[in-house]
């Protein structure tokens, strides 16, 4: 949700409801907007910023228009007034020439035309202090349910939100755990149209509130691991940007019908997320 982090698909729609009605009532208007996916990381390399569009829901989806390109919306994006160039292999944007830091703050401007229309948008993000690491990057072999893969690390200070993204790198049916407690009854020809919904987890960590010294384990459980064989799990100790868009985009209703808006940092026509973390890669392999 992670490698590149959690690359979100930002298909926002402004939407209204009556008090506790959960039946959507779409507006009328529409507005361009730039819709953004943008992660920066303490020591990396400003890479895989990806800069979209938003579309009126009762339009045609132009897929070859999703991404904004400097070639045919005059896109200009910069971070801390560094301008980021456009990478036509990925489609997103990078720079080598800007240091990202712990706990400094950092500015994102974009400006597009969309639909014929010239936009501008601004966030600020707040990169996390020094302290996050994981202990041990390499986990060997794990027998299954007989030990629980355990990832220990220390937190930044300061910060209580922390992601997990774990990927079974050779997902596939005939490493499917088919006798698992979980999902005992999964069929193969019905796992090959899911595979990705098992290949693919995501959790996390909130309010985590230690000393800069101390060290948390987080036990995988079974229900992210489906497959024997090799895993990669990408730990994030994420901001208050990175937490918030990450709690809300998923779900828009709230338990009494009403609808809310995804929280979202940004100024003028944007919709996203611009947020910083720390990333930390862990491995281990799960055998019978």
């Amino acid at each position: 949700m992670f490698k590149n982090l959690l690359i979100i698909v930002l298909t926002l729609i402004f939407i209204t409801t009556a008090c506790g009605d959960p039946v959507v009532e779409l507006e009328d208007e529409y507005e361009p907007k730039i819709a953004v996916s943008a992660y920066i990381y303490p020591e990396k390399r400003v890479e895989n910023i990806r800069v979209m569009r938003n579309f009126q829901l009762s339009g045609d989806i132009d897929s070859s228009s999703i991404i904004l390109t400097p070639f045919s919306n005059n896109v200009n994006i910069s971070i801390n007034d560094v301008p980021l160039n456009f990478d036509l292999k990925t489609f997103s944007y990078y720079t080598d020439n800007l240091q990202i830091d712990y706990n400094k703050e950092y500015t994102i401007k974009i400006s597009a035309v969309v639909d014929g229309k010239q936009l501008y948008t601004e966030s600020k993000t707040v990169t996390p202090q020094k302290g996050f690491k994981v202990t041990a990057k390499d986990l060997g072999e794990i027998k299954y349910r007989e030990v629980s893969p355990t990832i220990n690390f220390t937190v930044s200070p300061g910060t209580g939100f922390y992601a997990f993204s774990i990927n079974a790198l050779e997902a596939g049916v005939n490493n499917f755990i088919f006798d698992n407690p979980y999902e005992p009854n999964v069929k193969p020809e019905d796992l090959e149209d899911r595979l990705n919904f098992y290949k693919f987890q995501m959790n996390m960590v909130l309010n985590l509130n230690l000393a800069a010294n101390d060290i948390y384990e987080y036990e995988i459980s079974g229900l992210d691991t489906w497959f024997y064989g090799n895993y990669e799990v990408v730990v994030y100790a994420g901001n208050k940007n990175m937490e918030d868009f990450v709690l809300t985009a998923g779900n828009v209703q709230e338990f009494d019908g009403n609808f809310h808006e995804p929280r979202m940092y940004f100024e003028g026509d944007g919709i996203g997320v611009f947020a910083g973390a720390i990333a930390d890669t862990v491995k281990f392999k799960l055998v019978k």
